[in-house]
């Protein structure tokens, strides 16, 4: 809660402000039943039509002031919770921008995304509300009692013994709500989760035939997302009605003993007047509202709970470790040393006893099947996570000596999915060394065979790519990628299947130039394709997570039985 309340510090005068304008205009809410007593007792009882239009002014006065009080606090309210919404949600995404990949995969991209559009608007219109629940219910409810008193002991006495009936409903009523709140959540989540997947794979699902499937994977989590708000929403129907109706039962019961007092003259001679009578019931009103309030409280605060606490699990998740070491490129031989790892969460290893050598100025494939720890290995490569055996040495110094920055500038990676960003195919690729020259940058892309692209649109270097590349095809993305790769100042260079997608002609060029380009460089082509391993210096082949065998492609072909099956898959026969 403290984490929540930080973020209304700044508003804390608008909050004062708005604290004042709820006591003026509750305040003169509370007054208007003595002022109609007053009418009644004073001015309608003697026929003095003065005394009336005098206190009927008074009390439009009132009125009219309260009116305006409640439209400026709308007015406050709504920057309050639009502002408060800004700050938190920002806080939200540079936290997720800046969280690990351990962290980031506890809550997820669905769990962020609920959490800073569901979970932050909930709170947004919880902010609003606070100084309403804090001020104004007290005012109501004690204010009310209190001139209740003043002008009817005993009728204020049956309002008084109705008010904790009414809460004494309540209270089973909410019990329990959290719950259902916090299950309908985590399949908004789900639900969240589901839609991504569907509509980033929806060309795969289409080509499968697999819409009916899909369809009801969403609509198990949208039901059971359904069956429990509505089951919150049915317990929080009852406080309404429940609590009217006790308080309603209390106003006839006072109605009805207000008129029998009325009858008695002893009652008459001490002070009982009918405009007392009325003023009370209508405290009841006023009471009332409070309840009304109160319960409202009581039923929302256990899905302000569930959010809160979803919310600031994202914020008290540890950032990731500002980056060690001073930046520098480190040459040398890149040694994988009995390497294991397992994913977070995870009880299977993902890659165990890995033994990986690259000399400085070598190029090595990586090759093996869909699932094998291809990817994997890249992700321990660029210490995205630390391996969970085993050590990771460059130049002759472990990783955790040289530190994560110097890592990072020393290897320079091309993902698998060839990501591609809003902007200018300049912007792009520079994104990869920003102080590079567009002479360099040409140079890149054309070794990436990107040149005819590039002149076949008037705007060149400036053409605009949309976001995530959504205007060219796959075999462009990846060369971008490629050319932003290369153009990064760097010892070794990996290639995650970034030729992929690319045609043996395109690729056979390509990997022509790259050579040229990163002579005395070390490379290192991650890959599936059997033609891609052939032509590297040596090849290590995985399945399911370890290195199975080692060596040239001549030496493979004679001594690995999984390489041969793979090269004999794809291109027939020998291959040799």
């Amino acid at each position: 809660m403290k984490t929540i309340l930080h973020y209304l510090k700044p508003y804390r005068k608008p909050l004062i402000l708005t604290g004042v304008l709820c006591i003026l205009f509750t305040l003169g809410g509370a007054f208007l039943p003595y002022l109609m007593s007053r009418i009644v007792d004073d001015g309608i009882a003697t026929g003095d039509l003065s005394v009336i239009l005098k206190l009927g002014a008074l009390m439009l006065g009132l009125a009219i002031l309260s009116m305006l009080c409640a439209i400026w606090t709308s007015a406050i309210n709504a920057r309050i919770s639009a502002g408060f919404s800004y700050d938190l949600t920002r806080s939200i995404f540079r936290k997720a921008s800046g969280l690990d990949f351990e962290n980031f995969s506890k809550i997820g991209t669905s769990g962020l995304l609920t959490r800073s559009t569901h979970d932050v608007s909930t709170l947004s219109g919880a902010s609003s509300m606070m100084v309403n629940v804090v001020v104004v219910v007290p005012i109501l409810m004690v204010g009310g009692v209190a001139f209740a008193l003043l002008s009817d002991r005993v009728l204020a006495l049956i309002l008084l013994l109705s008010t904790p009936l009414a809460f004494l409903i309540l209270f089973p009523i909410v019990r329990h709500l959290d719950k259902l709140w916090k299950l309908s959540d985590e399949y908004i989540d789900e639900q969240n989760r589901l839609m991504r997947e569907r509509l980033s794979g929806i060309r795969v699902i289409r080509a499968f035939d697999k819409e009916a499937h899909e369809h009801g994977r969403i609509a198990h989590a949208t039901e059971e997302m359904a069956k429990y708000i509505i089951r919150a929403n049915v317990r929080a129907g009852y406080v309404n009605p429940l609590c009217m109706l006790v308080l309603n039962f209390a106003t006839v019961v006072m109605l009805w003993v207000g008129a029998n007092r009325l009858q008695d003259p002893v009652l008459l001679e001490i002070g009982l007047t009918a405009g007392g009578v009325i003023a009370t019931v209508q405290y009841v009103a006023l009471i009332l509202n409070g309840v009304m309030m109160l319960s409202w409280t009581f039923v929302f605060l256990p899905h302000l709970k569930v959010c809160i606490n979803r919310v600031t699990e994202v914020l008290h998740l540890p950032d990731e470790p500002e980056l060690e070491g001073g930046g520098e490129v480190v040459g040398g031989d890149l040694v994988l040393k009995n390497v294991g790892f397992s994913y977070p969460g995870s009880e299977l290893k993902t890659l165990s006893g890995i033994d990986l050598t690259v000399h400085a100025g070598e190029t090595v494939a990586i090759i093996g099947g869909t699932g094998s720890g291809k990817s994997t290995i890249l992700k321990l490569l660029l210490d995205f996570y630390p391996p969970t055996e085993g050590e990771i040495s460059l130049g002759g110094k472990p990783y955790a000596g040289i530190g994560r920055a110097t890592v990072r500038d020393s290897i320079s990676a091309a993902l698998q999915k060839g990501m591609v960003f809003e902007g200018t195919l300049l912007d792009n690729v520079r994104m990869g060394n920003p102080d590079a020259s567009e002479e360099a940058v040409r140079n890149v892309l054309d070794i990436a065979q990107m040149t005819d692209f590039v002149e076949s649109h008037k705007e060149g270097l400036d053409f605009r790519l949309a976001q995530a590349g959504a205007n060219i095809s796959g075999g462009q993305k990846q060369r971008i990628s490629i050319a932003r790769t290369i153009l990064k100042p760097a010892s070794v260079y990996v290639f995650d299947d970034s030729f992929s997608a690319l045609d043996y002609l395109t690729e056979s060029k390509l990997r022509k130039a790259l050579n040229r380009y990163l002579a005395g460089k070390s490379q290192i082509i991650i890959t599936q394709r059997a033609a891609t391993a052939m032509r590297c210096d040596k090849i290590y082949v995985l399945e399911q997570g370890g290195v199975v065998d080692s060596g040239t492609h001549e030496s493979l072909m004679q001594s690995c039985t999984v390489y041969r099956e793979i090269v004999r898959s794809q291109l027939g026969g020998d291959a040799a």
